[in-house]
C-alpha cells in the first residue's frame, strides 16, 4: 500500500468515524454523553482537513502519485 493510499484510507475512515460518533450522540438521551460524542466527532472532523492537506502535498511532491 502506498503512502497516498494510506492517507486516502485514513481520510475515509476518519469521515466514517465522525459519522458514527454523531449517530451515537443521537442515540443517547444522556446530555453529558451526547456532548462527549459530539465533541469527539468534532475533534475527528478537525483532523480531516489536515489529512487532505498532507494528501495534496504527497501528490504534488511525488510524481508517481500524479494522474
Amino acid at each position: 500500500m502506498t503512502t497516498k493510499n494510506r492517507i486516502e484510507e485514513a481520510i475515509a475512515q476518519a469521515e466514517l468515524l465522525a459519522g458514527q460518533l454523531k449517530t451515537c450522540a443521537l442515540d443517547t438521551d444522556v446530555p453529558s454523553v451526547r456532548e462527549m460524542y459530539n465533541s469527539m466527532s468534532q475533534q475527528v472532523e478537525e483532523i480531516i482537513p489536515k489529512l487532505r492537506g498532507r494528501l495534496g502535498h504527497v501528490v504534488k511532491e511525488e510524481p508517481q502519485y500524479r494522474n
